[in-house]
């Protein structure tokens, strides 16, 4: 509240000028003007401050930014993107740890239970989760599964199977492949869902999350040409990629490329023997290369690519480290690993 000026006040200003001070003449009126202006000045940004400090300390829930839970660091980016300074995201799966082998905690339960939105991949991603999520979230939390209403891998493009070594039959009835984020175009559902996930937790702000969906939107779409634009320098009959962790179904349909892979899961159970017969291959077709997650990568591996003379590139699927930081970053580095290891 700006402070009224009582008589007590008026004479203690009055009093501060000696041009002013009873049975004087002012010699000019010009410092009066300026200290009043002051003090006034001086009254309203104390109040002001004063009334800001009062608002922080009985400010409601809703002024806080939204507790969110993502399952994976890639979802967490997403939640992200769209939130902006609007949430704060915590991923469950640290970065840098594959999904398939992850375990939760008590703390984890902990910090489920005070989210207002939980964001989990489902297709058997994370699937696992799901009974920590029903336990530990709260009544009102709004849970997205990022991947639902996706089509199965299996259903996505069967011309891309004919001919890659797999029975259609295989495909049909096996697991899908969740990793759909490995489209960008994919990617595009998930955020539509974050914020409508967002939007149903925190209305206030619906606006904002709508801008901060639709600039990511643009984003994800231009990323989808670059990373068209990279893949024409590999020549078509190269085109393939083999890697030891079976996740690029979707980015082989959304590019036009063969993918094989040794496993679905955590690859914990490859042999040597796997290892030797999947490189007889890459080598009897005349490819200068496979790729391994840097998780996934072994001595095994590396000894036998030596031996057959083929190298082993770095492609990323779900776990983020400090060389690749976002989701975009990822995408980018895959497809410029590709061109190098291929071309």
């Amino acid at each position: 509240m700006i402070p009224s000026l009582n008589n007590k006040t008026l004479f203690a200003t009055w009093g501060r000028f000696p041009g002013l001070r009873h049975g004087s003449q002012p010699r000019s009126r010009a410092p009066f003007l300026v200290s009043i202006r002051h003090f006034f000045s001086g009254a309203a940004v104390a109040a002001l401050v004063a009334a800001l400090a009062c608002a922080g300390a009985y400010a409601d829930e809703s002024s806080k930014p939204v507790k969110a839970v993502a399952t994976t660091t890639l979802l967490a980016g997403f939640v992200e993107e769209v939130g902006g300074r609007l949430v704060d995201v915590r991923a469950l799966v640290p970065p840098g740890v594959d999904v398939h082998s992850f375990q939760t905690t008590p703390q984890d339960s902990i910090v489920m239970s005070q989210a207002r939105l939980v964001v989990s991949n489902g297709a058997g991603l994370d699937d696992f989760l799901g009974s920590v999520i029903r336990g530990a979230a709260g009544p009102d939390a709004v849970h997205v599964v990022a991947s639902d209403e996706l089509p199965a891998a299996s259903a996505l493009d069967r011309s891309r199977l004919q001919g890659s070594g797999h029975t259609l039959e295989q495909h049909v009835t096996g697991p899908p492949d969740p990793h759909y984020w490995q489209n960008p175009l994919y990617v595009i559902h998930y955020v539509e869902r974050i914020r409508d996930g967002l939007i149903q937790a925190d209305g206030a702000n619906a606006d904002a999350y709508r801008v901060n969906a639709e600039r990511f939107v643009q984003e994800l779409r231009l990323l989808d040409q670059e990373i068209s634009a990279i893949l024409e320098a590999v020549p078509p009959k190269r085109r393939h990629l083999v890697t030891y962790h079976d996740a690029f179904g979707h980015f082989g349909a959304r590019y036009g490329w063969k993918v094989s892979g040794l496993v679905s899961s955590d690859a914990a159970d490859v042999t040597p023997a796997t290892i030797i017969t999947i490189m007889g291959q890459v080598q009897d077709q005349g490819l200068p290369a496979v790729f391994a997650e840097p998780q996934f990568r072994s001595q095994v591996m590396e000894q036998a690519a030596q031996d057959m003379g083929v190298q082993v590139g770095t492609i990323y699927s779900d776990a983020l480290d400090r060389n690749v930081a976002t989701y975009v970053e990822m995408m980018r580095f895959n497809a410029k690993s590709l061109v190098e290891h291929l071309r």
